[in-house]
């Protein structure tokens, strides 16, 4: 970014602090994700306001509200008194979602809308639980995992993966083989816990396109919604794409998890031990959690 668009925007921002001060209207409008399904909005009441406030009204849309025409598109979610400086909003899925705060003056809305200032530049979404097991040291940086989060998204064009053919699955080795009839035998019963979802550390956040954005498109829409079954579908056809060898192995993985939390445990080891190699302390886990529910089944 060069200096001059960097001085535009540090105008632009002193401008609209400048055009707030004195008016009916909040600044420095801020929204974080909470705890469970809560977002956190919060602002700055005005001072000495030139008009008596009646009370805030508080606004949500799943794109950013930068002009006063995009408040009649967004939901009014509530209406606070004229001393309220906060809102804990709910919401049910894990959308970008941008708000927007705007004083009501005899009946009406004072129809201003200040990027930054009264309304939300960045859009915020929920996070998912954190997982209770962490990593063992001894795994590699590949294999580090942290606890599922929202999958930001970056717009990008539709790109219809349905007229490629199915590719062969990664190579297995016979040393892999042989471990699997070694954790398939002599095992001891317990009782069996399923495993909470785990997703790679690479795919939390947008790519800006290629194979990864693929991959993400795929799990923000099935696998984080928990619609397994559209989501093996939708990974066997990415497979079957020409794609890099590191999103092969990412989404063979969320596959073998795919399988797991659709209770095809027997097709959930074998797509975990494909990439066995790769990650070892990782899918051990998985293998030795599918076993234990495999018996179960059997």
């Amino acid at each position: 970014m060069n200096k001059k668009l960097l001085f535009s925007i540090a105008l632009f921002f002193c401008a609209g602090t400048f055009f707030a001060k004195d008016r009916p209207v909040v600044t420095e409008i801020n929204a974080v994700a909470g705890k469970g399904t809560a977002i956190n909005v919060s602002w700055k009441l005005p001072v000495n306001p030139s008009k008596k406030i009646d009370s805030f009204s508080v606004y949500r849309s799943t794109s950013p509200i930068g002009t006063f025409y995009d408040v009649s598109k967004a939901v009014k979610i509530t209406e606070v008194d004229s001393v309220t400086a906060g809102y804990i909003d709910r919401v049910k899925n894990y959308n970008d979602y941008y708000y927007a705060v705007i004083a009501n003056i005899e009946g009406k809305p004072y129809d201003i809308i200040l990027p930054s200032i009264n309304s939300t530049v960045n859009g915020v979404h929920l996070k998912l639980p954190e997982k209770t097991e962490t990593i063992t040291s001894t795994a590699s940086a590949k294999e580090r995992l942290i606890g599922p989060n929202e999958l930001r998204e970056i717009p990008l064009p539709f790109l219809n993966m349905t007229d490629y053919t199915r590719k062969k699955p990664l190579p297995m080795s016979m040393e892999v083989k042989n471990m699997a009839k070694a954790l398939a035998g002599g095992r001891k019963r317990k009782a069996p816990k399923q495993l909470e979802i785990y997703v790679f550390e690479e795919d939390l956040i947008s790519p800006e396109g290629g194979d990864d954005y693929l991959l993400f498109d795929i799990l923000k829409n099935t696998f984080i919604q928990k619609k397994y079954s559209d989501a093996i579908v939708q990974l066997e056809t990415l497979l079957g794409t020409n794609c890099s060898l590191s999103v092969q192995r990412r989404a063979t993985f969320y596959l073998g998890e795919s399988f797991y939390y659709c209770k095809n445990h027997a097709e959930a080891v074998r797509t975990f031990l494909r990439i066995y190699e790769i990650y070892p302390a990782l899918t051990k886990k998985w293998i030795d959690s599918s076993l234990d529910l495999l018996y179960l089944d059997i």
